[in-house]
């Protein structure tokens, strides 16, 4: 075929020097492109599906075996494809596409130089791809898991490692074992420039202990692999070690020391939305979405980022923040959470911490202040500031979350009785909630119990100690709380009572404000009614002065 194309061309040259001058010379121009554009289209077209097979037979990065149920190709070097099929060298599927393309140099088709260099193009469309990354982030492609199959909030959180992997060894005797797994991509070292596109794909990524499975992966890679690769990675919703609503990736990952041994470095903007605070283990039942942005840098193995952390509302047990936002620094799988705020029953708080995505272990501390009491409660009748010191630790486990403080209060109220100030301890694990040197400042008196717990919604009080400022003491047990109970009732209700009657008051009193305006403005009227008769009557008394009698 070349042979041919090559004598074509000659003898179109040949006549071209015979008609130099004029019309001819251009038509022959134009002849010889339109006949090297008809027999490149020939050549492509033809040879197809012999240079798929001719480059997947010579090329030595995949393992296994790759084939197509069809091609077709272009004059421009651009070759689509329908059900690519990669298995493994046991036969396993590695990789599926419904359908795709690639694009490749004409001249490297027709001079048969089928190298890695030769692809320029590559775009996957519908298809599941499973990446395997090690310690040092090498990429492998591997086999989907049935977790690419299910419900993303059933996916597994971490993923089940060989039983080599798992065993008490040296991290040299790891990585050795590691490397002696057939791996069914090897790079070695061949210069790639290209680019890649995935279209609506969905991605299931195993990184040490950590999973994810991806959905609507739209995604541009622009690789020179002597330079750098440039990414701009798109995702929607995903599950796996997180749970969120979507993720997006852009940046540069510099390769040009990975031929002198040196590990590539990044510069990467990372932002991840939605995530649901409970997958990540931080509380039983927190699914109030959170969203992180940040910028990663520093070596691809070991990243380190900063950015930002923001919720617009967080609900924990008998407490609800909003506007939550602080900044966050991630290494080596540990977030450091500094300077982060949110408002609080028309209080604020101000927090820190540190959370470790592989053991999901975390500390807080918040310190909380100008908690509204009536707010938090529910409670319309107790209006108490407090404030609030807490700190929230688990050592991984969803429920072995425990939370503990102290708190304080200012000047308030309960109901019609003033509070100076209201102090205690309490903590809190497995929903066993228990207060502990609590001590209620009255005016006269203090109130104070060191036992007072709520179990499941269940309370239990221990002995209640009432202190007077002059010395008396008294001690209440068991059943005196009912007693002390039906008196706040009675109090309560009793102040209820007084809030009606003023309502009451306030409402004659404006009834009888407007009577009296009424009242006014019914003797105005009459005032200007009798005012009238008047002048009426003195109108008719001229009149009659004016009338003569003849004598």
């Amino acid at each position: 075929m070349i042979q041919k194309l090559r004598s074509i061309v000659r003898w179109i040259i040949r006549k071209v020097q015979q008609n130099k001058r004029g019309f001819k010379g251009v038509l022959g121009i134009v002849s010889v492109a339109i006949v090297v554009i008809v027999a490149l289209a020939m050549l492509a077209s033809r040879g197809a599906g012999l240079i798929f097979n001719e480059v997947m037979a010579r090329q030595t990065m995949l393992n296994g075996t790759v084939t197509v149920e069809s091609i077709h190709a272009t004059p421009w070097g651009r070759v689509s494809f329908t059900e690519l099929n990669w298995t493994n060298a046991q036969g396993e599927t590695i990789l599926e596409v419904p359908s795709g393309s690639f694009r490749v140099n004409p001249w490297d088709v027709i001079t048969k130089n089928f190298k890695a260099s030769a692809l320029r193009e590559l775009t996957l469309e519908d298809a599941i791809i499973v990446v395997d990354m090690d310690d040092n982030m090498r990429l492998d492609f591997t086999k989907p898991s049935p977790d690419v199959k299910k419900p993303l909030n059933e996916v597994s959180q971490q993923p089940v490692p060989p039983k080599a992997l798992t065993e008490r060894k040296t991290t040299e005797q790891r990585e050795a074992d590691i490397e002696k797994r057939v791996r069914n991509f090897n790079w070695n070292g061949q210069h790639m420039d290209l680019k890649i596109y995935l279209e609506n794909c969905q991605l299931e990524v195993f990184q040490k202990n950590r999973h994810y499975v991806m959905t609507d992966i739209n995604t541009e890679i622009d690789l020179d692999s002597d330079k750098e690769l440039k990414l701009d990675f798109s995702a929607g919703k995903f599950g796996g070690t997180a749970i969120g609503e979507g993720m997006k990736i852009k940046g540069t990952i510099d390769l040009r020391g990975v031929k002198h041994q040196e590990l590539p470095t990044l510069n990467m903007q990372v932002h991840i939305l939605g995530v649901d605070p409970s997958s990540l283990g931080l509380g039983d039942n927190i699914h109030d979405p959170m969203t992180l942005h940040v910028d990663a840098t520093g070596i691809l193995a070991h990243p380190v980022a900063d950015g930002r952390v923001s919720m617009p509302e967080l609900h924990i047990p008998a407490l609800t923040f909003t506007q939550v936002i602080g900044d966050v620094h991630y290494d080596a799988g540990d977030l450091e959470f500094k300077s982060v705020s949110a408002n609080v029953y028309n209080g604020t708080l101000e927090a820190h911490g540190q959370y470790n995505i592989d053991t999901r272990a975390y500390t807080f501390y918040g310190e909380a202040s100008g908690i509204d009491s009536s707010i938090a409660l529910k409670e319309d009748d107790f209006v108490v500031p407090v404030n609030v010191t807490m700190t929230f630790e688990s050592k991984g486990a969803r429920r072995d979350l425990r939370v503990w403080g102290e708190f304080n209060s200012d000047e308030g109220r309960y109901i019609l009785i003033p509070i100076k100030s209201i102090t205690g301890k309490f903590s809190n694990y497995q929903r066993h909630l228990a207060f502990e040197d609590v001590k209620i400042h009255l005016k006269y008196t203090t109130i104070s119990t060191d036992a007072l717990r709520i179990d499941d919604g269940e309370l239990t009080m221990g002995a209640l100690n009432i202190t007077s400022n002059g010395g008396s003491n008294f001690i209440f047990h068991g059943s005196d709380f009912d007693t002390i109970g039906d008196e706040f009732d009675n109090i309560s209700n009793q102040g209820k009572a007084a809030q009606e009657n003023s309502k009451r008051m306030s409402n004659d009193m404006k009834c009888l404000s407007e009577g009296i305006k009424r009242n006014k403005d019914d003797l105005d009227a009459t005032k200007s009614g009798i005012d009238d008769v008047k002048d009426r009557f003195d109108a008719i008394s001229e009149r009659i002065g004016n009338i003569k009698f003849n004598k």
